[in-house]
């Protein structure tokens, strides 16, 4: 009867889903796969409320899908990507009004490693935790509150810029401007050094006049600019006579001009709304991939979650089976049937396991706080928080895809966005240098001007001449400025550097920079080759390893059987019994983190296709069909 309650004490502690073996879970996994490739994504709303959480006593009983859709609404670093798409918009907005567009946040942020279960060998002949002698927890370790190094956050950049690109040649100033000027004008020319001889009325005479003058002034794509206004400058200055009429004799001008070399061309002024269209692909596509490194992350961690709260039932379980050997040592010592060494053996036995039991505790609870870090981190300044229960089991990830590994290649480089928004910024890089040799030609503008009541002089001379001699530079006008008159003058202007080294410069620096982007970017699709390939080593070498803890656990189990058989017939101890039950707990262990070894691995596959928001139903075709068209405006 002792025998009989020790091995029922000690018996298998593997439960269905922690310990399934790969043959019994394969049906199971296949028809679900089924579902998922049937079903259509649905469309990703990112603010829709999570499914119906299931809350108990013990804590919130969250599925994987939940807990997903809790990151997509309440995630931080999901919501500093969306506030850049506004960044992006106003960025647009500001180009289209001729200025250069602001920068745009390239950053990816990582989820936290998180905590998993510590490595073991997949069947274990010898423990330095149990030996015949005693019991040692000499590998036993209690892990702080905190590890910094599994709960700070990555951050990654997308860019594959070095430096900013020269502005290259300034763009029309394509918003509509108003400008003037009002005011009062006082002259007194008693202290004038006119000569008498050619003073006229109008250089003598004292006047009060109102100045006031009103200018329309407009760029254009083409480069042009043009500017239509009104004054009266040639009464106010010139008259001798006072008026507080502004405009009582006006004087109505157009002007326009037009590049022909330098800064000339729609495409050349343009450029930079070009620019920001593309930017603002780009913060959609860096939108995008935020997104994936979330959910992927969040997949990680909860898959972790999972194994460690299996773990937690192994060790709980092997503590029972601990106790109910100290239960029948005491029995048995009791009755005289038992040397008291073992009873001690028993008790440091259960010292050992409480303390493997204490460490799994503890990485789970930490476990908890790091997902909680990603799905719902405001949560985190509450007085007290649920229990996190993840509620999914370890079934084995999706088959291997059918296709050729050059074919998984090209799949994903025309999906993911990681790679779209480093072409994209190639093309920006190729707008940038168009504006630098741009800048490397001469100026050479058309212009024409009209003025209704204007001056011959470029620049308005008061009349009585050079105030330091009293000579006349220009001949009197008469009062009221009748000599004023319209003007009609048209011609060309231009520059020509002789040494134009800063724009050459900037062309040569900004070529250079071209390259650099080209060569990162096709380091950007070898490390996505790379990441598919060792994907797919990963995740077969998790299978293989699934099959081998799961092969090692049936040995333990076997093993196990043995050693009760033995002790049944006379030809072992109960310790020895219990030390197999000790290694059969290690296989249990060793194959829940292969699981999820194995189900992380499929995780990563998904992500290095780009294929991550596809199979959890996200539509993400949204954030690119709402993408601008980039194009001339």
């Amino acid at each position: 009867m002792k025998i009989c309650v020790l091995l029922l004490a000690v018996g298998f502690v593997c439960t269905c889903g922690v310990c399934q073996s790969t043959s019994d879970t394969t049906g199971t996994f296949r028809s679900n796969a089924v579902k998922i490739e049937a079903s259509s994504p649905a469309p990703l709303i990112l603010r829709s409320e999570a499914a119906a959480q299931e809350t108990s006593a013990d804590g919130m009983r969250l599925s994987l899908q939940q807990v997903i859709d809790m990151a997509l609404k309440r995630n931080l670093d999901i919501q500093l990507e969306e506030v850049d798409q506004s960044v992006a918009d106003f960025s647009l907005t500001r180009t289209q009004g001729g200025a250069t567009p602001r920068a745009i946040n390239f950053n990816i942020a990582e989820t936290p490693t998180g905590e998993a279960i510590a490595s073991v060998p997949l069947l274990a002949t010898t423990s330095p935790t149990l030996s015949p002698y005693g019991v040692e927890p000499s590998t036993i370790t209690i892990p702080s509150s905190y590890d910094a190094a599994h709960v700070l956050q990555p951050y990654r950049s997308l860019s594959i810029a070095t430096a900013p690109f020269s502005s290259g040649v300034p763009v029309a100033a394509l918003d509509l401007n108003l400008q003037g000027q009002y005011g009062w004008i006082y002259r007194d020319p008693s202290n004038s050094l006119v000569s008498s001889s050619s003073a006229t009325a109008a250089d003598t005479a004292v006047t009060n006049n109102t100045l006031g003058s009103t200018t329309l002034l407009k760029g254009f794509s083409s480069g042009a600019s043009i500017q239509l206004g009104i004054n009266d400058a040639v009464w106010s200055l010139y008259s001798g006579r006072s008026s507080a009429v502004p405009f009582s004799h006006p004087n109505g001008y157009a002007l326009i001009s037009q590049p022909l070399l330098r800064g000339a061309g729609r495409k050349n002024n343009t450029r930079y709304i070009a620019i920001a269209k593309t930017n603002k692909n780009i913060a959609a596509a860096i939108l995008e991939e935020q997104m994936i490194a979330i959910v992927a992350g969040v997949e990680g961690l909860y898959y972790d979650l999972v194994s460690l709260q299996n773990s937690v039932k192994v060790q709980q379980k092997a503590l029972d089976a601990a106790n109910n050997l100290l239960s029948d040592d005491r029995q048995q010592l009791a009755v005289g049937h038992l040397p008291p060494i073992e009873v001690t053996r028993a008790q440091a036995l259960v010292t050992a396991i409480q303390l493997e039991l204490v460490q799994a505790n503890s990485l789970r609870e930490q476990q908890e706080i790091v997902l909680r870090t990603v799905i719902d981190p405001q949560s985190l300044t509450q007085a007290t928080l649920n229990r996190l229960e993840a509620t999914d089991e370890l079934l084995p990830p999706s088959e291997l895809p059918a296709a050729s590994i050059p074919d998984l290649i090209r799949h994903a480089l025309e999906l993911r966005p990681d790679i779209e928004q480093a072409r994209m910024q190639i093309m920006n890089g190729e707008r940038a240098v168009a504006g630098s040799a741009n800048a490397r030609l001469p100026e050479l503008d058309v212009y024409g001007s009209f003025q209704s009541r204007g001056v011959v002089s470029t620049n308005l001379v008061p009349v009585g001449g050079d105030p330091l001699s009293g000579a006349p530079v220009y001949d009197p006008l008469p009062t009221g400025g009748l000599r004023a008159s319209e003007l009609f003058q048209a011609g060309i202007q231009f520059k020509v550097p002789i040494q134009n080294r800063v724009a050459d410069a900037d062309l040569g620096a900004d070529r250079a920079q071209l390259q650099q982007e080209r060569l990162r970017s096709t380091q950007m699709e070898v490390q996505a080759a790379a990441e598919i390939r060792n994907a797919l080593i990963a995740w077969d070498a998790g299978k293989q390893a699934v099959r081998a803890a799961a092969n090692a656990r049936d040995l333990q189990e076997q093993l196990l059987n043995a050693e009760g058989e033995k002790f049944r017939a006379g030809f072992s101890t109960n310790f020895a019994v219990i030390q197999q039950q000790a290694y059969l707990a290690q296989a249990e262990t060793t194959e829940i983190a292969a699981q999820a070894t194995w189900k992380k691995a499929g995780v990563q596959l998904d992500r290095a296709l780009g294929d991550t928001l596809q199979r959890h139903g996200i539509d993400a075709g949204n954030l690119r069909r709402n993408r601008v068209p980039v194009g001339l405006p």
